[in-house]
């Protein structure tokens, strides 16, 4: 099968929808698929590497690090539809979304999106009004998938989420898979020992650990915030947040305001091939985010045998079960009552990472890569047969 996985967001930026489509990419070639990926380039020109076709964009100013570009009629584009792919899965909704469609027409095959992003919570960026940026962005999904083949939803969340648009396209619900054996790997204890002196932590220290891009819909302001009632009780509560973005700086300057600087350690922007380090480190992982479409850190953290504690979202129905893997918390109070007692039942712990480590296998890679699978072969049947039915 010829695929065409299409993104504005790829190798060159480490977030949720890169890394969804790299496992994909990589799990369908191993089944044999042929594979290439359309991104943009990070610079002006358009270029073919490898198996990347790179089309030439430019910066804007709404969000960090985000391009966009304007060569709808470029060369690439020509290569592609010679290429002619059978089946065509859009991940970002922007310029490349755009030409994704139009190779699918000039192709005559099918086209699928994947639902990666609520833009409810990122319409900020660009439209102050919040009102106005929840229609905007509503109208704008709408009309990005009007004519689209079918709709992956990473959870039911998504999927209601759709149906409130009055999305009328099939959706299915497919969870993203991560290479769970990357975070099965196990911290020896002296390096574990090393990265502890590091960080100036002790043998008494109790670890709280949020990874991820560091952005103001992610909610960590809530996480600092809450910080000083715990260490009022523990003063050996640490926390670490890994991950770099657009508002690390923000959230410094509050952790300054706060007196507590002996307290967070900001981890930067970690190599993939070394998170699971700084999971392990922790005892417990945190989150206070409502904007995740799945949560791949969740995964992440499981996969690591951490027990979570998260304020409660749709997404993570199925995903945290309460006194099995960790707790969901709606108020501060609860939150600081499921850390201690986390903290404070050795036995209560031992059995959360236990289960938080078995939870994780219904997220492989594989069984996200079959998924994915089927459904394009049921598309491109069903296209099939849609075309001979009009011969």
């Amino acid at each position: 099968m010829k695929i065409l996985l299409t993104s504005d967001t790829y190798e060159n930026q480490i977030n949720g929808v890169s890394c969804s489509v790299i496992t994909l990419r990589d799990e369908l070639r191993k089944k044999g698929h042929d594979v290439r990926v359309l991104t943009l380039s990070s610079n002006r020109e358009s270029k073919m590497v490898k198996t990347d076709y790179l089309i030439g964009s430019f910066s804007v100013p709404f969000y960090p690090d985000a391009r966009q570009t304007l060569k709808f009629h470029d060369k690439i584009i020509k290569d592609i539809v010679a290429w002619h792919p059978d089946i065509i899965h859009i991940q970002t909704e922007f310029s490349i979304g755009k030409i994704s469609k139009k190779i699918a027409k000039l192709c005559n095959c099918p086209y699928i999106n994947t639902s990666h992003t609520l833009y409810e919570d990122y319409s900020g960026y660009v439209i102050p009004s919040k009102t106005i940026g929840k229609a905007v962005a509503r109208k704008f999904i709408k009309r990005s998938y009007r004519n689209s083949d079918a709709i992956i939803a990473p959870t039911q969340k998504i999927k209601d989420l759709l149906l409130k648009y009055e999305i009328k396209k099939p959706i299915y619900i497919i969870p993203t898979g991560i290479d769970l054996d990357r975070f099965y790997k196990k911290l020896s204890m002296t390096e574990k020992s090393k990265l502890k002196s590091k960080l100036n932590l002790t043998n008494k220290s109790k670890v709280l650990v949020s990874i991820g891009r560091v952005a103001k819909e992610k909610n960590l302001d809530e996480i600092i915030e809450f910080l000083p009632e715990l260490i009022e009780k523990d003063n050996n509560i640490v926390l670490l947040i890994g991950g770099d973005g657009p508002y690390k700086k923000n959230l410094e300057q509050k952790v300054k305001k706060l007196k507590l600087e002996d307290h967070v350690r900001f981890l930067g922007m970690i190599p993939p091939q070394n998170t699971y380090k700084y999971y392990q480190l922790g005892d417990i992982f945190v989150c206070a985010s409502t904007s995740e479409t799945q949560g791949i850190t969740y995964i992440e953290a499981l996969a690591c045998g951490i027990p979570l504690v998260c304020r409660y979202d749709k997404c993570l129905d199925g995903v945290i079960e309460n006194g099995y893997n960790g707790y969901t918390y709606n108020s501060k109070e609860e939150y600081r009552n499921y850390i201690f007692k986390i903290l404070g039942d050795k036995s209560l712990h031992s059995k959360l990472k236990k289960n938080a480590l078995e939870s994780s296998t219904n997220y492989s890679k594989e069984k996200f890569r079959d998924s994915i699978e089927n459904l394009y072969n049921e598309i491109i049947n069903k296209k099939g047969s849609e075309s001979n039915e009009t011969k």
